[in-house]
C-alpha cells in the first residue's frame, strides 16, 4: 500500500500587503521626479533670461561696433587679339565670374566693398581666341594695377592685384 507522505511546513502565507506597498512607493517616487521636473521645465520656459548651472545670470555683452567698410570702382578689360575664351575674374563679394566667349574690346566695371584693413583680391583670367596680342588690365579707382599681354594663339593672360 501507498503512503501518501504528508506536506511539510510551506513557504508560508504570502503577503500581498507587503508587495503592494513597494510598488506604490516605486510609483511614488517616479511621479515625484516627474512632477518636479515638469515645475522646473516651467519655470525656466516662463523665465527668458540665460542662465547657468549655478543659477547666476550669464554676463551682458556689449554688440559689437559695425567694422568700417572701404569700396573700391574696378573695372577689368580685354583688348587686341581675335576675341577671348574663358574670360574668369573676382566679382562683388568675392564671387568668381566667368564669360566663356567673348569679342575684344570688352570691359566689366563693378563695385567692390570690403572690410577695412583686409586684403582685396583683384583677378582677370583669359585664353587667347587666335591670332594676335590679347591683353588684359585691372584698373581699381581710376589707377591700372595689373596689366600682361598674350601672342600666343589659344594662350592664358592672367591680371591680378591684392590690395590692403
Amino acid at each position: 500500500m501507498g503512503v501518501v507522505p504528508t506536506a511539510g511546513p510551506g513557504p508560508g502565507p504570502r503577503r500581498p500587503l507587503a508587495s503592494s506597498m513597494a510598488v506604490f512607493a516605486a510609483l511614488g517616487v517616479v511621479l515625484t521626479v516627474g512632477l518636479t521636473s515638469m515645475l522646473v521645465a516651467g519655470q525656466r520656459s516662463a523665465d527668458p533670461s540665460v542662465g547657468s548651472l549655478s543659477g547666476a545670470s550669464a554676463p551682458v555683452v556689449a554688440p559689437v561696433a559695425p567694422v568700417p567698410q572701404v569700396s573700391y570702382a574696378v573695372t577689368y578689360e580685354l583688348s587686341g587679339g581675335a576675341g577671348a575664351l574663358n574670360v574668369t575674374y573676382v566679382a562683388r563679394g568675392a564671387d568668381i565670374a566667368q564669360v566663356l566667349e567673348t569679342d575684344t574690346p570688352w570691359s566689366v566695371s563693378l563695385q567692390r566693398t570690403g572690410a577695412q584693413g583686409s586684403e582685396q583680391y583683384f583677378s582677370l583670367t583669359a585664353q587667347n581666341a587666335g591670332g594676335g596680342t590679347l591683353t588684359c588690365r585691372i584698373i581699381v579707382d581710376g589707377v591700372v594695377v595689373s596689366e600682361r599681354s598674350v601672342s600666343t594663339p589659344q594662350g592664358m593672360v592672367r591680371c591680378s592685384k591684392s590690395l590692403p
